[in-house]
């Protein structure tokens, strides 16, 4: 199922398991990491820049995984700059301070390739797939991946033994050994939006 499944075009990693449902009953369950994920996010918001013990204020256009674009007065920025930026992440109260460094630049626009801790970098992707689902992302990207997907099963299966839902991830979840955490996906609950119609 799962080698079926790798091989659609929508799909850049796939796990198929077995979850127990509230009533104890076994459901089989596709994770599924799309390439139709965006990679950035649209997030506007105030940001203030220190550059060369200057301080700007700018604005932020979008995010990622890694970075974001400012808009603004981003003339003197020069690719390889380091900066230190100070925003409030989507989903969380309090600004916070996180170093980058000047990706590229042109015109009114910069991007930034942040620079993180690993405890930074998992808040960022907390902010990221927050606004994945707050904008609305993955569940119009379930009901479109989950309608292909199934046609697509039922196209290439001889019986109708496909997943009973689908879920969208930005990420599978890994170890610290690099094999995918079967007990973090049952956490991604965040994430389920499960669309069991057939």
């Amino acid at each position: 199922m799962e080698f079926l499944l790798a091989q659609h075009p929508d799909v850049q990693e796939v796990v198929v398991s077995q979850v127990e449902n509230q009533h104890g009953k076994l459901h089989l369950v596709a994770y599924i990491v799309s390439d139709l994920i965006p990679k950035r996010i649209p997030y506007q918001d105030t940001c203030l820049v220190e550059l060369d013990q200057n301080t700007i204020t700018l604005h932020t256009e979008d995010i990622s995984y890694n970075g974001l674009c400012l808009v603004g007065d981003t003339y003197a920025f020069k690719k390889g700059k380091r900066v230190r930026l100070r925003l409030l992440l989507p989903g969380y109260s309090e600004e916070r301070w996180l170093k980058g460094k000047v990706a590229w630049c042109l015109g009114d626009k910069a991007g930034i390739q942040l620079s993180l801790t690993p405890t930074e970098q998992a808040i960022v992707r907390r902010s990221v797939n927050y606004l994945l689902e707050t904008q609305g992302f993955l569940k119009v990207l379930q009901r479109l991946i989950t309608r292909r997907l199934r046609k697509y099963l039922k196209q290439n299966l001889s019986d109708d033994r496909g997943p009973e839902a689908f879920v969208i991830l930005p990420a599978l979840p890994l170890t610290s050994n690099g094999q995918v955490d079967y007990n973090a996906l049952s956490a991604q609950k965040s994430f389920f939006y499960l669309d069991s119609s057939n």
